[in-house]
């Protein structure tokens, strides 16, 4: 019988792991037929968190013994800013009956220099035929 175990996602930049607020959080683990399964979609608070979230685990017992499943279920994780580069992870372990806390630095976007603030078009050259 499965458990669960929760998931908590700190969201910082910079080696002082200032917060960053306003990040958005997708919890998410493949499915049998190849799409993905989100579990959860929240938006990171002014310290950088998230509140914590629930999530199947395996019972551990069935990990007490040599060859028997793994004591942990895998997950994905996605953050995104529009002011910063998207961070993944795969194969996120939670385990049961424990809060696993995932720790996600954001690296900034480059700034445009000067006044200009928008960014050159991309133009696609056509394919040859």
């Amino acid at each position: 019988m499965p458990q669960t175990g929760s998931l908590v996602v700190r969201v910082f930049t910079s080696q002082a792991q200032l917060p960053v607020s306003g990040a958005t959080v997708i919890i998410s683990s493949p499915s049998e037929d190849g799409r993905r399964k989100v579990f959860s979609i929240q938006t990171t608070d002014e310290s950088g968190g998230t509140q914590p979230f629930q999530l199947e685990a395996p019972d551990k017992i069935l990990s007490e013994a040599p060859g028997q499943a793994a004591p942990f279920s895998d997950y994905s994780l996605v953050v995104e800013h529009p002011e910063y580069y998207l961070a993944t992870f795969e194969k996120l372990q939670v385990f049961p009956g424990v809060e696993t806390v995932q720790n996600v630095p954001l690296v900034p976007l480059p700034q445009p220099a000067g006044d200009d603030i928008t960014a050159a078009p991309v133009v696609v050259t056509p394919q040859p035929l």
